[in-house]
């Protein structure tokens, strides 16, 4: 009979655990000839010792419906700007999703088509270019306007745009801001303005002059339309669930810290485990209790005859030198056992070992069919992950 023991990664309390135990176990039943044991250490885990008292606002803000009260000017730009950073082109997108532009005579030029035109060639002034400099943009900004200026959606919102173009003119002079960012940051050029909104203020209103405007207004056709979407990935929606968010994130985040700074007290617990299994014996881990049995297992022959990560970042802390016991490129120790790592592509908490640990480690790939995070904790019901395991059993 193989006995083998059965260790879950971080913020895993004991309710889940069970229920993950189970899964295990009928698996293993059904491979047969295996016993499975229990090595819960959730109890040794990270805790919220004094009740949340180093968390602004902890109590208030633990409940998870939304507040309702609208977006004020301010939260929308600070939510608006974090998905320019991600897409320049996101509120351009948006304009060209309206319809029936301005009614004009036959041959008639669209309101649009003079501020595209003076969008791709207005000159730089003195006072804009002093702002690129200091911004860090001045050596990006002419490509990032040809990128901005030559795309599809610039052109679909011009083409929709009313015969006011304030919002046209705010619009486009951010997608040349953060368009510029983005260049910046793939070339590694340091860029002040990404930081700083006063600045980054400034540099839009030298836009706005120079597309032909005065006029400065917050949101408009966007915000009427996806202003509580925006406000919903801002600032505002975080901080006032910021207790129910720690209370959701900390015990998985606390688990990983508390294990990097403190780790005697859960290896010890896991060390005991093992030696009290008869052999043959295998060791089953998913995540940070992965990383948690690389560590111990390395440390001590423990005379495990197999080991089995699941979802494992051991090999990601070896290759950048954050694994405890053992620093890149020392090879792992001949009494480190058989080592089988699975896989899912769509977990993006799991990695592979044979590259840092060749031929110490056989990396199996299995989809989970299950999107991030979910896909991290997949495997127990993936058959791919048991064929795999049985094919390897002692």
């Amino acid at each position: 009979m193989i006995t083998a023991l059965f260790v879950h990664g971080t913020g895993v309390r004991e309710q889940a655990y069970q229920g993950s135990f189970i899964r295990v176990s009928d698996a293993l039943q059904r491979i047969g000839g295996v016993e499975i044991s229990q090595c819960y250490w959730g109890h040794l885990g990270s805790t919220l010792a004094a009740g949340g008292a180093s968390i602004p606002n902890y109590d208030t803000t633990r409940a998870i419906e939304a507040d309702g009260a609208p977006v004020s000017d301010a939260e929308y730009m600070v939510a608006l700007w974090g998905l320019l950073y991600d897409d320049p082109l996101y509120e351009l997108r948006v304009l060209a999703l309206r319809t029936g532009g301005a009614e004009r005579p036959p041959g008639q030029d669209a309101p649009g088509d003079a501020l595209a035109a003076r969008a791709r060639r207005f000159p730089i002034s003195p006072e804009l270019q002093a702002l690129l400099v200091k911004g860090g943009l001045d050596t990006v900004f002419a490509d990032a306007r040809a990128a901005v200026t030559s795309s599809a959606p610039f052109r679909d919102a011009l083409q929709a745009a009313p015969a006011a173009l304030g919002e046209d003119r705010e619009a486009i002079a951010r997608a040349f801001i953060a368009e510029s960012l983005v260049r910046a940051a793939a070339a590694g050029i340091p860029a002040p303005a990404r930081t700083d909104w006063r600045l980054q203020d400034e540099i839009e209103a030298q836009l706005v002059d120079a597309l032909g405007g005065e006029e400065r207004s917050i949101g408009g056709w966007v915000k009427g339309h996806l202003g509580g979407l925006v406000g919903r990935v801002g600032s505002r929606y975080v901080a006032n669930r910021r207790g129910a968010i720690t209370d959701g994130a900390y015990p998985a985040a606390g688990d990983i810290l508390l294990y990097q700074s403190r780790h005697q007290q859960i290896s010890g617990f896991i060390r005991d485990r093992i030696l009290q299994m008869p052999r043959p014996r295998i060791v089953i881990a998913h995540s940070l209790g992965g990383i948690a049995c690389v560590d111990l297992l390395i440390a001590e022959p423990l005379e495990v005859d197999l080991l089995v990560t699941v979802g494992s970042q051991a090999p990601f802390l070896y290759e950048i030198g954050a694994l405890r016991s053992l620093q890149h490129p020392a090879p792992l120790p001949e009494h480190f056992p058989r080592w089988l790592n699975i896989y899912d592509l769509r977990d993006f908490l799991s990695y592979v070992g044979a590259g840092v640990f060749p031929d110490r480690v056989t990396d199996v790939k299995v989809d989970n069919g299950q999107p991030f995070p979910e896909s991290h904790s997949g495997y127990w019901a993936n058959p791919k992950v048991w064929a795999a395991i049985k094919e390897r059993l002692p």
